[in-house]
């Protein structure tokens, strides 16, 4: 049911009801202005994120510890407020999940991106979602009543194996593939976002990644290379998971240029030939 009283946001979420790892955090703004391409907003309901992917940038560009990146998560639970006062003056595109996914583990409880989404749907926003969960699809009966929504789910590869070592938290391919085939089945706006292609994992099974993402339906791919960010590679190189043999080809190969660009280009190519428009992400 799409709440249509907005007074019940004046408090969010309830504090006391918080999932373990997940705090009640108050924000000051809930919209902030945006540097990404095709959005003037951004709306990160949460600080953080569970999923844990080994890749993720947003600590380093936080400036926040990586360590403390994934818990606890912070909840914003004062911005469905703030966000309906400030719609008023806001015009163009808001970016949901910008440096936190709004769909990770702890919305299924918290339901703080859902409060958000009914928020924007009462001031008729328009939105682009970005996430790497299937859990959106609880949503679908608020997206359907917005102004032309758009949706992208990250996938980085179709190796449920390999996904599990880099993207640690987050759910399987199979059920990201399964959420772009439901969404795109629903009429809603959605791309693919192969975004790190990382190298010697996203083009592991390349014939087998392009087939599952042309089978979806899905008309759009955006690719993103691994940008290795100050400290990451520390980071990484330290990680007793990437001790294996998977994760000694990956840090040999993450920082050599030429073999990133070669792969992204063939992806592309292989893309193209079965049908799926492809861009570059930033």
């Amino acid at each position: 049911m799409i709440t249509r009283d907005l007074d019940s946001f004046t408090e969010g979420p309830d504090s006391t009801k918080m999932p373990e790892g997940v705090i009640p955090i108050e924000c000051k703004h809930a919209l902030s202005r945006s540097k990404l391409p095709g959005l003037d907003y951004a709306l990160n309901p949460y600080v953080g994120c569970s999923h844990d992917c080994i890749y993720c940038y947003a600590p380093f560009l936080m400036g926040k510890p990586r360590e403390g990146w994934r818990t606890p998560i912070g909840a914003r639970t004062n911005m469905p407020h703030l966000l309906d006062r400030e719609l008023r003056n806001a015009t163009g595109t808001i970016g949901i999940g910008t440096v936190t996914d709004p769909y990770q583990p702890a919305e299924a409880a918290v339901r703080l991106t859902r409060r958000c989404l009914e928020v924007l749907q009462h001031r008729g926003a328009t939105i682009s979602i970005h996430t790497k969960s299937d859990l959106v699809l609880r949503d679908v009966e608020v997206l359907k009543l917005l102004p032309g929504p758009e949706v992208g789910i990250t996938l980085t590869t179709v190796d449920g194996a390999l996904s599990k070592l880099f993207e640690p938290f987050a759910p399987p391919p199979a059920a990201r593939l399964e959420a772009i085939r439901s969404l795109v089945h629903a009429g809603i706006r959605t791309y693919v976002l192969i975004g790190p292609i990382i190298p010697t994992v996203t083009d592991s099974d390349i014939d087998g990644l392009v087939s599952a993402i042309s089978g979806t339906g899905v008309e759009r791919a955006m690719l993103d290379r691994l940008r290795v960010r100050p400290g990451m590679l520390e980071f990484l190189a330290g990680l007793e998971g990437l001790h294996s043999a998977s994760g000694r080809r990956f840090l040999d190969r993450m920082s050599d240029q030429e073999y990133c660009r070669e792969a992204e280009d063939d992806l592309a190519k292989r893309l193209r030939r079965n049908g799926v428009f492809v861009e570059q992400a930033f």
